[in-house]
């Protein structure tokens, strides 16, 4: 079995669980009032206290800064949407949606600030956790402040789009605007290598040891196409030496897209860091699998953290970094030829900055200090946006 088909069967049971047993929300009763924060160390305390009242196992940006962090979202998105002849369709696809919460505040935002825009806007989640699914339903189409025009849900698997099990959208001339929080970290990875001796190419394979019944990894000449697919668009995701993790099914799910969609934008936000494992009260673990660049965080339903993703229990979510430099570069690769479009990685720090001063404005204490700029350092932006216009 190549690595990525385990890695989606792990990751799959993870969703899979009870609506609020994954991502977190913050109680109406727990609104943070910015403007008393005092610096980081008052901010780290109300993190702390809010982390450990919180349902869910962790608290996205989209809902720990809700409406804020979604509105600069939708700042971005008007703003690809400019050029745009009102009466013309724009689409904008949200993979992997969490709790809706991203999208009902970005709808919330383009019909409170941008309603021309919002009167011609398809807003479709792509997710294929039903518990998930649920959950997005309760929140975007139902109540008093419905998006039911606005909001199309499918349960659709980001493998299935990358492996064309999946008609993922038709072939459309409308302007098409992808949305991604967090979600490059949860898709399934390979890991590949270069033999040492011969130069070949060389892919991760589980097989069961005959003896212990157990999992392992065995390398093997390359032969999958979409591994195949991802080192011809781009040979340096191959590492000389040594072991990489690469994101198989993130790269050709946005190859995909601009295959369909060739005038898209995109807006992926993500880790480009995670700390290694804190495995202080797990240190009996032996590793068993090949440490390599880019290696996941692998973390438990009772929040320990694990030496590697095959000696873990069995629901735990696994968490990839993404090296966004070698993901702007693959990306340059795939646009097609007379695209107009500024393929760009910034902080995301910087990414708010120029999209959002007025909600920075809003989550800035008295004393200066915005959370909001200054969590989560170890997060980039990869924008593919229309070139700027005079």
């Amino acid at each position: 079995m190549i690595l990525r088909k385990y890695i989606h069967q792990r990751l799959s049971l993870y969703y899979q669980q009870p609506k609020n047993a994954v991502v977190g929300s913050l109680l109406q009763s727990d609104h943070i009032n910015f403007k008393r924060i005092l610096g980081h160390w008052h901010w780290q305390r109300i993190f702390d206290t809010l982390y450990k009242k919180q349902e869910g196992q962790w608290l996205t940006p989209v809902e720990l800064f809700k409406p804020h962090y979604s509105q600069v979202i939708a700042n971005f998105i008007a703003k690809e949407a400019r050029n745009i002849d009102y009466g013309e369709r724009i689409e904008v696809v949200e993979m992997g949606a969490g709790r809706g919460t991203n999208a009902k505040c970005v709808l919330d935002h383009l019909e409170h600030k941008h309603n021309e825009l919002y009167r011609n806007i398809k807003y479709t989640i792509m997710d294929s956790s039903p518990t998930l699914l649920e959950l997005q339903r309760d929140v975007l189409l139902s109540g008093e402040n419905n998006h039911e025009s606005k909001v199309n849900l499918e349960k659709v698997d980001v493998l299935d789009i990358a492996e064309g099990n999946s008609n993922f959208l038709k072939k459309s001339k409308d302007k098409t605007i992808l949305v991604a929080m967090e979600v490059l970290d949860n898709l399934p990875h390979d890991k590949i290598t270069t033999c040492r001796n011969t130069g070949v190419p060389l892919q991760a394979n589980l097989v069961e040891d005959k003896e212990t019944g157990e999992l392992q990894e065995n390398f093997a000449p390359l032969k999958d196409p979409l591994l195949q697919n991802l080192i011809d668009t781009y040979p340096s995701y191959l590492p000389p030496t040594g072991y990489r993790w690469v994101p198989t099914i993130g790269a050709q799910m946005l190859r995909r897209l601009f295959e369909i969609r060739p005038n898209s934008s995109v807006v992926l936000a993500d880790f480009d860091y995670l700390p290694p494992p804190d495995i202080m009260s797990t240190a009996s673990q032996r590793r068993i699998t090949k440490r390599a660049d880019g290696e996941p965080l692998v973390t438990d339903m009772k929040d320990k953290d694990h030496e590697c993703y095959l000696n873990t229990s069995e629901l735990c979510d696994i968490l990839f970094p993404t090296d966004f430099e070698l993901l702007q570069q693959y990306v340059l690769n795939i646009l097609p030829s007379n695209a107009y479009l500024n393929v760009e990685v910034m902080k995301q720090k910087d990414f708010l900055q120029e999209y959002g001063k007025n909600q920075i404005k809003n989550t800035t204490s008295w004393t200066g200090y915005s959370p909001l700029i200054e969590d989560f350092s170890n997060c980039s932006v990869l924008t593919v946006s229309n070139y700027k216009m005079d």
